[in-house]
């Protein structure tokens, strides 16, 4: 604790951001018996069936942040034996890291082209297989089933498989990873578009990116995130303390025991209160009082429970208040926090428990909120948000996570299939996933369609900036009649890539 109220006091820091860990925004089931291919709903079909339109991700990167690739399935492999991926870095396998970076082995086309030869899958294993299915939604070429073509099928790779933490991905290792392939597609010379596929109920007042992450305001690069699958989860939980003074519960109850929980609240600005936590015995903790950073430590004597409180206002990355309750040893029952109003104008709260895959099934609120449950990195205004679309029930996935952002930010940009998706597995096999990673791939691939279009062929070059391509994705989105848009469910819309295309005349 001490070493974070040192790093808290550095004046020349732009942004402190915390180590947390990250869910996976994939589900997947073995199997394509009732899967979909999203291409024909989005209008990449029109691309591929057209003989007088050569727009297929050509000079156009995707970046894979996942679980690494089968780079012996034939669907990353061209038919004259080599292979799309430009660079494999597997940050898990010590070897030849990349230059300036420390961890893992770098693998390149020729290393891959090798092992294809050789018929060699030692180089790097995608023992989870999500992010092989999410680069062949966005790039596979199709050639077990070109029914199951990705939507961009000569967009190149670069893939980074990602270092676990304690058996947990980190913002960490995709902050690195996502740094190392922007700088690999600059040297190159060449458009990127960022896949990413893991989210956090933490962090989520992250809304700006900053000096530090200049690189992706360059033309030509752009980020597209899952907004999380947390929708349905009873995970976040909001509501007002009305006055100074005055006090507000929020109920979490736990069916049995669980050996960690953890819940963040965040007050808007410039809100601030004091925060007492109350045990199913009705032991209290020490009062948590605000100040620019506190903690306090204590036990519960019946409940056995250690608790630690921690408070920070203004947060540096946000100004708001942020307190953070964590318990160990968890007793089943309902636990109460109490937050008591010191200086209140709107007066509004949001609190969240970690993404529902970390919880036991019966840890949750009691009065949950669907909305404002877009998870980070998808909260950052310069990411393209993208939530998940049941094509085969017509509707939003339940599970999508919804907006606003806490800081009141409009999300998702847009939707995708999200649902059932059938995509390249590990072992030249098809399989299904579900989730807003795949619904974020969809876009992802579109993006390359676009690029190469605009900035690799010259036509539109200025419209390569993240912030004129989410317009356009916007503009061209199928929206459905009876339906008020944009909505914190499905956006904009349904993702047109055709539509979008027809907003450049």
């Amino acid at each position: 604790m001490q070493a974070v109220g040192s790093i808290v006091s550095i004046l020349s820091a732009q942004k402190i951001e915390p180590i947390i860990r990250l869910a996976s925004l994939s589900q997947i089931s073995q199997g394509t018996t009732g899967g979909v291919v999203g291409n024909e709903i989005i209008g990449a079909n029109f691309f591929k069936e057209n003989p007088n339109i050569n727009v297929t991700g050509r000079g156009v990167i995707i970046g894979i942040v996942d679980s690494g690739i089968d780079y012996l399935h034939p669907d990353f492999i061209y038919p004259d034996g080599t292979s799309k991926i430009l660079y494999l870095w597997d940050q898990t396998k010590d070897g030849k890291p990349p230059k300036g970076y420390y961890i893992g082995t770098e693998y390149t086309n020729e290393d891959i082209n090798k092992a294809i030869r050789e018929k060699d899958a030692t180089l790097s294993v995608d023992e989870e297989g999500s992010g092989t299915m999410l680069s062949g939604i966005c790039a596979g070429l199709g050639n077990i089933n070109p029914d199951y073509a990705g939507v961009a099928n000569e967009a190149s790779l670069i893939v980074i498989k990602l270092k676990k933490y304690d058996g947990n991905y980190t913002n960490a290792s995709l902050s690195v990873a996502t740094e190392y392939a922007a700088k690999k597609a600059l040297e190159l010379n060449m458009p990127i578009v960022f896949n990413i596929s893991y989210g956090s109920n933490e962090l989520v007042a992250m809304t700006a990116l900053t000096l530090r992450d200049a690189v992706f305001f360059e033309r030509g690069i752009c980020i597209v995130s899952g907004v999380g699958n947390e929708g349905n989860t009873q995970t976040h939980t909001s509501g007002v303390v009305q006055f100074n003074g005055g006090e507000e519960y929020i109920e979490l109850e736990l069916s049995e025991d669980d050996p960690d929980v953890e819940i963040q609240i965040w007050m808007d600005r410039p809100d601030r209160v004091n925060c007492e936590v109350i045990s199913p015995t009705g032991e209290t903790s020490k009062l948590l009082q605000v100040s620019s950073y506190s903690f306090l430590t204590g036990l519960y004597d019946f409940e056995q429970t250690e608790y630690l409180l921690v408070t920070n206002y203004p947060t540096t990355f946000s100004g708001q208040q942020q307190i953070i309750i964590n318990l160990k040893n968890v007793k089943k029952g309902i636990w109460k926090i109490k937050l008591i109003g010191v200086d209140i104008n709107s007066g509004i709260y949001n609190a969240y428990l970690s993404n529902r895959v970390f919880l036991k099934p019966g840890t949750r609120f009691r009065e949950s909120n669907p909305e404002k449950t877009i998870n980070y990195p998808a909260t950052y205004e310069d990411v393209i948000s993208v939530g998940a679309y049941d094509t085969i029930n017509g509707t939003i996935w339940p599970t999508s996570s919804r907006g606003p952002t806490i800081d009141y930010i409009p999300a998702p940009d847009i939707v995708a299939p999200g649902v059932n998706i059938i995509a390249p597995y590990p072992g030249e096999k098809y399989a299904r996933i579900s989730g807003t990673a795949p619904a974020a791939a969809y876009v992802t691939g579109s993006l390359a369609l676009f690029l190469q279009y605009v900035l690799v062929e010259n036509r539109y070059p200025k419209k390569a900036f993240t912030q004129s391509m989410v317009t356009y994705l916007k503009a061209g989105a199928t929206r459905f009649d009876n339906t008020s848009y944009p909505n914190s469910a499905l956006g904009y819309g349904l993702l047109n890539i055709r539509g979008s295309f027809e907003q450049l005349k």
